[in-house]
């Protein structure tokens, strides 16, 4: 049985990983990224950037949008920085988010979100339906109102996850293209892999997302996937110029011409395979929120795993204090890729400097231990 020693081992090659992977390698650190290659949610994603848009009924939810805000604005330096490491382009648009109402209840959860967000201090707009228009001319009549956050924006996730591995690697990173097995802590860290070779490192990092739990761990924690469908038109002519979220369906305009549309939400659900009702349903709410999106064709479907905890939030830290020598970069749920800067300057910061925040407390693995 072969071995090997790293200074870290992180296991999982998403979005989380590889942020972290990079920052920690800026540090000075020289990670070992384990990338099982199969279908993450970063690949599947939308890479929407808006935390306006995301409440958790949790106990966490003031946390979790003070950290989801301070990712977004971390996001400009963090988009910037990986485009001249990497040379690659990421696709970073910030020109806005606009949430629409089709009928009274969608107008009143609506106005419920802008009244929570203006007491919060955010940027944020209400737009008559013929303002809403105004600024996406191809919505349809039946808009009511819009709620406009233009600090909002969104990425590539799959641009950024190239650039990532690109940035990393430039620095001397190394990523290996394996599967771990298990995860053993304690003084240290041990990585098994499926082929049997070993992995020590004086920490290791588990990034694995929704497949965490096909990771042999002394305690698993609990996250869970919850499945998101999704599919692709192609605008060339850019019909839609800004993220849309609408009743039912979210609408992403990419660089490339492609319009993504998703996206369903499946609890407990780990099957990668689209079906015909959910790409159905969301066509159709599509439609129902821009009407001509009926000519364009479907390039595209596919699904992928969030992956979820009990309380909606991220669980990051170490598993059982210092010694154990295992972080959680878990539970980022539908904003793995709005949290990468953060998660990774936050936990590139404990693990390099032993740095302890408020955000630590807040989403540490031990609020599940009782």
């Amino acid at each position: 049985m072969s071995a090997r020693r790293a200074d870290i081992v992180i296991v999982g090659g998403g979005v989380i990983g590889l942020s972290l992977a990079w920052r920690l390698a800026q540090a000075g650190t020289a990670p070992l990224v384990v990338d099982a290659g199969l279908p993450s949610a970063t690949m599947a994603a939308a890479g929407m950037l808006a935390p306006s848009f995301e409440h958790a009924a949790t106990p966490l939810a003031e946390p979790l949008y003070r950290f989801s805000v301070e990712s977004l604005a971390a996001w400009r330096g963090f988009a910037a920085e990986l485009e001249e490491e990497s040379g690659e382009t990421i696709d970073c648009q910030r020109s806005g988010v606009l949430g629409v109402a089709l009928r009274p209840s969608d107008e009143a959860a609506l106005r419920l979100s802008f009244a929570g967000l203006e007491a919060r201090g955010a940027k944020v707009e209400w737009l008559s339906g013929e303002e809403a228009r105004n600024l996406e001319p191809r919505l349809s009549e039946s808009v009511r109102a819009g709620l406009f956050a233009p600090d909002d924006g969104q990425v590539d996730p799959r641009l950024t996850a190239k650039a990532l591995r690109r940035a990393f690697t430039r620095r001397g990173g190394e990523i290996l293209s394996a599967r771990a097995r298990s995860v053993s802590s304690g003084g240290g860290a041990r990585v098994v892999l499926e082929d049997g070779e070993e992995i020590s490192a004086g920490v290791a990092v588990l990034a694995a997302g929704a497949l965490v739990s096909s990771v042999d761990l002394e305690r698993t924690p609990p996250v869970f996937p919850v499945k998101g469908e999704m599919f692709a038109l192609s605008a060339p002519d850019g019909p839609i110029r800004h993220v849309v979220r609408a009743p039912g369906a979210y609408l992403c305009p990419k660089a490339d011409g492609r319009l993504v549309v998703g996206a369903t939400e499946i609890p407990r659900d780990a099957s990668l395979d689209p079906t015909p009702s959910g790409i159905a349903g969301l066509r159709g709410a599509a439609e129902r929120a821009a009407p001509s999106l009926a000519r364009l064709a479907e390039t595209e479907r596919w699904a992928g795993l969030r992956p979820a905890t009990p309380d909606a939030a991220p669980i990051l830290g170490w598993a059982a204090g210092r010694e154990s020598g295992l972080v959680y970069a878990l539970g980022h749920y539908r904003n793995g890729v709005l949290l990468a800067p953060a998660t990774a300057a936050l936990l590139a910061g404990l693990i390099v400097n032993g740095a302890e925040t408020s955000e630590l407390a807040d989403f540490a693995p031990a609020r599940f231990n009782h």
